[in-house]
């Protein structure tokens, strides 16, 4: 029996439940105080008798079987493990955690921490590994209780794991006895958690970022639309033809063909450009042009020199975003933004602050529009939000919710998914009030600390507007300590206000003119020298002065600095 007792004593009511269930187990103790059982031999595999069924224990325990119908561990092979370890003087359950638990442990991590990356990551796919690897990034580790039995709580996939040693033995509640994708999840987290994998080294696993594009069809693009741009910038922009923006229509469409979406866009953005020259709109300019020309000349000699898959996926971008798990979010919405790309499409955009994070996430409803004629654009229904939440879009600005099973992009942009529940809260108060403790640190008295904070340590490529991966929206709220009266200038179309803190320091609200805008623009042309509204809105650096495009304006009262203001 001495072989028997050792093998034994580190297994647990936690190792039992890992083979079994809870229930089971219950059941195994609620059936022992019966005492129809009986240890039968001893030997390299031990038989008990449990009820009228014959068990055969065997180590590892989860390989035990028995008489009955059942196909995996039963209540009897339970009872049978009990009355082994009851034969061996101990106390079933009752297991020091300085030996026999931490046994069994140490024995479980020190096979997981030998499992293979590579297997791994190729039972995940890309998809799950770079979820995996973004969760990591953001700190967002799921539940693991480390024991005998190791359980890891996915969440955002819907199911539970525990990890046993062996490890062929764990089980997952999809049922499946093979390793699954939720497994393979599960002892990757416990190895990132462990640092016994890093994520950096993870990067090139699974095949991740490397699209497979087809080279002749690529180069053959780049070369079509590098000879195009070079015959325009000869040709000049007094004497090119109006029919030039079929031809970058054209561009447009050969760049979807080819899976080239930043191209796309692109060469919609630089046909949004000569349509406004050829309108004759006080909105053209010739600096935006020259720049977008010049990008995208640059970015198509690149693309012909290209040679590997992911140099092209480098610079072809995305058409849809890759969603990852983000867990449960407690989400503020804060403002909802109507737009109108270059690219050809228009919608609304809701920006949402993270209460728990303080992080900004955003969703967005577009439709294209590049094919309709501009003049018939009317506004379009009002769109319903996602996520089954009993909202017109415009009426999420406002609202408190609670998403679980959310996905978001690396920037933090929300899917729309059906798998994404959204539960209303309520509004933010009766009267909509924002609290600065609320508001992390987006809010803003000292422009200063806002250039230090989220202008002056940026690098940007000028090849795109952002390389670095990091979320786009850049939403802060500034509160002046008084600002100049704004003025709207008939040359450009656009409104300027000039914002000062305590110490003089400027920012400059800049806003072209739209008709889409136009009421926006003439609520700010309303506001007087002596007001201090709080201002929300995107900053970015021009010509050595910060400048800010407003997306809302919170009037006297709405933006509060502690519960007793106003």
């Amino acid at each position: 029996m001495g072989d028997w007792k050792s093998q034994l004593a580190d297994v647990d009511d936690d190792y039992l439940i890992g083979i079994a269930n809870k229930g089971i187990v219950k059941r195994a103790y609620k059936d022992k105080e019966e005492g129809n059982y009986k240890v039968l031999s001893l030997d390299a595999e031990a038989e008990v008798s449990v009820g009228g069924e014959k068990v055969i224990i065997r180590m590892p325990l989860g390989e035990s079987r028995c008489s009955c119908p059942s196909r995996s561990i039963c209540r009897h092979v339970v009872l049978g493990i009990l009355a082994l370890k009851e034969n061996a003087g101990e106390e079933p359950g009752q297991v020091q955690p300085e030996e026999g638990k931490n046994i069994l442990a140490s024995k479980l991590m020190e096979e997981i921490g030998a499992y293979p990356d590579a297997l791994l990551c190729r039972t995940l796919g890309s998809r799950h590994l770079q979820g995996i690897l973004e969760q990591k990034k953001a700190s967002r580790i799921p539940p693991i209780t480390y024991a005998s039995v190791i359980t890891v709580e996915l969440a955002e996939m819907g199911q539970t794991v525990k990890l046993l040693s062996p490890l062929e033995h764990s089980s997952c509640t999809c049922h499946r006895k093979d390793l699954c994708v939720h497994k393979a999840a599960a002892l990757l987290w416990c190895k990132l958690e462990k640092e016994m994998s890093r994520a950096e080294e993870l990067e090139g696993e699974g095949g991740l970022g490397e699209p497979s594009f087809d080279k002749g069809q690529i180069k053959e693009a780049a070369r079509q639309m590098k000879s195009f741009l070079e015959e325009l910038i000869h040709t000049g922009l007094a004497r090119v033809s109006p029919d030039v923006t079929d031809q970058m229509e054209r561009f447009a469409t050969i760049s979807h063909n080819a899976g080239l979406a930043e191209f796309e866009g692109y060469f919609r953005a630089l046909q949004d450009s000569y349509g406004n020259y050829f309108a004759r709109k006080a909105s053209f300019c010739t600096k935006t042009l020259m720049e977008q020309f010049s990008r995208l000349y640059r970015r198509a000699e690149l693309l012909l020199g290209a040679e590997s898959d992911k140099e092209i996926a480098g610079l072809a971008g995305e058409f849809k975003a890759e969603y990852f798990p983000a867990g449960t979010l407690e989400l503020t919405g804060i403002a909802v933004e109507h737009f109108e790309s270059q690219t050809g499409y228009e919608g609304e955009t809701v920006y949402f602050l993270e209460e728990n994070a303080k992080e900004w996430y955003t969703y967005t409803w577009a439709r294209p529009v590049f094919y309709e004629d501009a003049k018939r654009r009317g506004r379009q229904e009002r769109a319903r939000a996602p996520w089954g939440v009993p909202l017109s879009l415009e009426d999420m600005a406002g609202a408190r919710m609670k998403l679980t099973g959310a996905r978001c992009d690396s920037r933090g942009r929300l899917s729309a998914s059906q798998e994404t529940k959204g539960e209303l809260q309520g509004s933010r108060g009766k009267e909509k009030r924002l609290y600065v403790k609320d508001l992390g640190g987006w809010y803003y008295r000292d422009f200063g600390k806002l250039f230090t904070e989220r202008i002056g340590n940026r690098k940007v490529s000028w090849l795109k507007k952002r390389e670095d991966g990091k979320r786009e929206t850049e939403l802060v709220f500034l509160r002046p300590a008084f600002c100049q009266k704004a003025f709207f200038s008939e040359t450009e179309q656009k409104l300027y206000m000039s914002l000062y803190d305590e110490k003089g320091k400027e920012v400059v609200i800049e806003a072209a003119y739209s008709k889409k805008e136009a009421w926006g623009i003439r609520y700010l042309e309303r506001i007087k020298e002596e007001n201090h509204p709080c201002f929300l809105g995107k900053i970015y650096l021009r010509e050595g002065r910060i400048r800010m495009y407003p997306v809302a304006v919170f009037e006297k009262g709405e933006v509060l600095e502690d519960e007793n203001d106003g």
